[in-house]
């Protein structure tokens, strides 16, 4: 058993009137992947999710998308480019 399994995962939730925010560790694949199965089988029953997605770019900027994804696969597209993203900043 890996020591991080027996102490737990760790996970940062902030919590204001409008919304409850959970960070995740970018090197923890596994937790981060349980979480978009999670939205994709909440997409699943007909729920799109619209998501504002922010990240600084390689010259320092920030970088804000906005998109919805109404189809399972949408979610997993988007966790596939998301593991790009968070490989490329693991680098840096």
């Amino acid at each position: 058993m890996k020591p991080e399994r027996e102490l737990g995962r760790e996970l940062r939730v902030t919590l204001s009137r409008r919304s409850i925010n959970v960070d995740l560790p970018i090197d923890d694949d596994e937790l981060v992947d349980c979480v978009f199965l999670g939205l994709a089988a909440y997409v699943k029953k007909g729920f799109p999710i619209k998501v504002k997605q922010a990240y600084a770019t390689f010259s320092g900027t920030q970088e804000v998308l906005s998109k919805v994804y109404s189809t399972p696969q949408q979610v997993v597209d988007w966790r596939k480019e998301l593991k790009s993203l968070s490989s490329a900043l693991l680098k840096r």
